[in-house]
């Protein structure tokens, strides 16, 4: 009872000096305004387009640079100017570089039967008008053989309408949502726990290794044991997480319920792929692995703050774990891929990487709530196994001093702590 108590006003200690100040407080209001952000800036953007691009088509045959300019102004109103196919592209560069034109369009006089039509400009990096340019051409060409080989206007029209064909998401349960919009959530939530995660147990490493170098951690140990020390730690900065992951997940689950009446705000209607709302139990999985997963590494983050005696030797004894959570934000693809495939089973498994894939998994819907529950007590067990071990580590590091202590004697704390 006695080392409860002491681990409270600890864990009190920690997350009070970290909540009341003011970076937690304008983080913490910066994350829901981000989040509001994602779904707003790019839709705002989309709809405003590239109006007013300033282009030139050189067409060395003739007919498909007018049709192709009608439509370039018709379809995304930029502002086409015909110049001679004897125009040099050294000549249109230099415009570009004058800001005269934002682009041009050359078009050989095989563009028919398969010669390259060739956009240079200061926006072909977009990968929007990459796509929107591209098929503006595709059917230019498509419509200009039709015309050809006399096909009448109604049989060109048919022939070149692209299919009506979309993807949805689904598991099954019910008709699915967009895929890359179910794809884009699973990957923010992973790559939010994979940041808040390292945040947070960096700071257990640091706020030991200062401790430590300022010889404060001596008096706290004559006041408390090390096991305390080290969960009361843990869990008032894990809290502190807590808090703050608990308030931008309200926010974005909000933010998507309500995504319509948000963008109408801003004038705005009617666009975008149909985003799915996260449910309750989502949340909630996400918010049990973001726990259980910051006590498993913020375990190994402490252990590897006390066999260190200064700030610069903790970036090489953190990479290796840092290392271990890149792994996992690399394998987020084999997730996106096949939720339900062997190897995304097994990678949601291994304690390592299941506090960021399991989520993912299970918001893609290619895991049940059974799964879950295998996966979280693996990872409850390896986190109890964890922490005992960086006890051992914490006891006796937190009061050596010096160099750094090799693989041998760390295992020997291991063994004998």
């Amino acid at each position: 009872m006695h080392d409860a108590r002491q681990m409270f006003v600890i864990a009190k200690r920690e997350f009070l000096e970290r909540v009341r100040t003011k970076w937690f407080v304008l983080i913490t209001l910066l994350g829901p305004i981000g989040m509001v952000a994602m779904v707003v800036v790019p839709v705002l953007i989309a709809s405003t387009g590239s109006a007013g691009t300033r282009v030139a088509i050189a067409d060395a045959q003739g007919t498909l640079g007018p049709k192709l300019g009608a439509e370039l102004e018709l379809a995304m109103q930029w502002k086409v100017e015909t110049v001679p196919y004897a125009t040099t592209d050294s000549q249109l560069r230099a415009r570009i570089a004058k800001s005269e034109l934002n682009g041009f369009l050359r078009i050989p006089s095989d563009a028919l039967d398969g010669g390259e039509i060739d956009y240079s400009g200061d926006n072909a990096s977009s990968q929007a008008i990459n796509a929107i340019l591209g098929s503006l051409v595709t059917t230019a060409v498509q419509s200009e053989r039709g015309a050809r080989m006399h096909l009448t206007a109604a049989q060109i029209t048919e022939l070149v309408t692209p299919a009506n064909f979309k993807t949805r998401h689904t598991t099954g349960d019910n008709e699915g949502s967009s895929g890359m919009a179910t794809y884009i959530i699973g990957y923010i939530l992973a790559f939010t726990l994979y940041l808040v995660i390292t945040l947070y147990c960096v700071n257990v490493m640091r706020s030991v290794v200062q401790e430590k170098t300022s010889r404060v951690m001596e008096l706290m140990c004559a006041a408390a044991k090390p096991r305390v020390l080290l969960g009361g730690k843990i869990l008032g900065v894990g809290g502190a997480g807590l808090l703050q992951v608990t308030v931008w997940l309200t926010i974005g689950a909000v933010t998507l319920a309500y995504r319509d009446e948000l963008l109408g705000l801003f004038g705005v209607h009617g666009m975008g792929a149909a985003i799915p709302s996260l449910t309750i139990s989502q949340i909630l999985v996400f918010i049990a692995y973001f726990i259980v997963g910051y006590f498993f590494y913020s375990s190994l983050f402490a252990a590897a703050g006390a066999m260190v005696s200064s700030e610069q030797d903790t970036q090489q004894v953190a990479m290796p774990i840092t290392l271990l959570l890149l792994i996992g934000t690399l394998c987020i693809n084999v997730i996106a891929n096949d939720a339900r495939a062997s190897a995304a089973v097994t990678m949601t498994n291994i304690p390592i990487w299941s506090p960021l894939l399991m989520p993912m998994r299970y918001v893609l819907g290619g895991a049940t709530l059974g799964e879950v529950a295998i996966s979280l007590g693996i990872l409850l067990a390896s986190t109890f196994v964890m922490v005992a071990i960086a006890a051992r580590i914490y006891r006796v590091g937190i009061l050596m001093y010096g160099k750094r202590p090799s693989l041998r004697e760390v295992i020997r704390w291991v063994r004998h702590g």
